[in-house]
């Protein structure tokens, strides 16, 4: 496996990905996840902890605000505070707020104290800075027309050609308790062939550990399609790409999904989940994601609005 560097706006463009998948929405729900990704290792070693804990372990790492002034040395003392909070969330992971309700949805980045709204009947994309109390609200159409990465689920614009085939082999691990939830658990071995509109292929060899909860995983009608991220970005890239794909399972003609054993509740919230892509030596790298905290919301919820002292950004 090729060892890449991995930078902090990299490692968020990467996990900002995975919600934006395709299916249905039955009924609203908010979580609270942690997302910690180790360098070695493989899935079946990996545990659920103490989700409050956890949580509370990774949002209390803040990444310092991007400022644009400043000369070279407060560049420098910038780029060194990044590189600390960016190994000290390495860590002790990422924690995330999400809410999904009717059309929309809202996710929130404790450690960069930002949030995206996404609102697919108004077809909008609002971008909230928590830290200074501003906001910037985008149409999905404009950013389709000028090359962006909004667009409706199947678009021409989103659909280069490329097929991806996700074979899976499951054993059943049992029920298990996590975070006040019933759970039923699964390990699944998995190949993912990547193929492109010239026939050209790779493939990557995985493993998931998943631990599974009753509740419908709620997803958008709309999809932002973002692209898979290349060269440093493979790796995450293929995460993001696996979430997305395992979500939204029959929804995205684009991806096969095979299954042998007994099958994966699909579209079902995972309280916990581990991945891990390995290499030709066997090391990989893993992604470990604990939720908790899970409750139902309503479309109308306020969480879904811009507070009244937020002020909007000037292009």
């Amino acid at each position: 496996m090729v060892r890449h560097r991995i930078t902090a706006a990299a490692l968020f463009a990467a996990l900002l990905i995975v919600p934006f998948v395709v299916a249905a929405a039955p009924a609203g729900l908010a979580y609270d996840s942690v997302t910690k990704i180790s360098m070695k290792g493989d899935a079946s070693s990996q545990q659920p902890g103490d989700f409050n804990t956890d949580f509370a372990t990774a949002a209390a790492v803040q990444m310092p605000e991007q400022g644009a002034g400043g000369g070279f040395f407060a560049k420098l003392n910038q780029a060194m505070s990044m590189g600390k909070s960016m190994q000290q969330m390495m860590q002790s992971g990422f924690a995330e707020r999400r809410y999904v309700g009717g059309s929309k949805e809202r996710t929130d980045n404790l450690s960069t104290q930002t949030a995206t709204i996404v609102d697919c009947a108004a077809r909008t994309i609002t971008r909230l800075d928590l830290r200074r109390k501003t906001y910037k609200t985008e149409s999905m159409d404009q950013a389709a027309s000028s090359g962006g990465e909004a667009g409706e689920p199947g678009s021409r614009m989103n659909d280069n050609g490329t097929r991806i085939a996700i074979t899976v082999a499951n054993s059943a691990l049992g029920s298990r308790q996590i975070g006040g939830q019933n759970t039923s658990g699964y390990r699944s071995d998995m190949t993912i062939t990547e193929t492109s509109s010239s026939g050209d292929s790779q493939t990557q060899k995985g493993n998931m550990v998943a631990y599974y909860s009753s509740y419908a995983n709620p997803s958008l009608t709309c999809s932002r399609g973002p692209a898979i991220p290349q060269g440093g970005m493979a790796m995450m890239g293929n995460f993001a790409q696996l979430m997305r794909a395992l979500s939204g399972s029959g929804l995205d003609r684009r991806v096969t999904i095979s299954q042998s054993g007994p099958p994966l509740p699909l579209g079902k919230v995972a309280m916990f989940s581990a991945v891990t892509f390995t290499g030709g030596q066997g090391a990989g790298m893993t992604f470990a994601t604990e939720r908790g905290n899970i409750r139902s919301i309503s479309d109308n919820d306020p969480v879904f609005s811009i507070p009244t002292d937020f002020t909007q950004e000037r292009s």
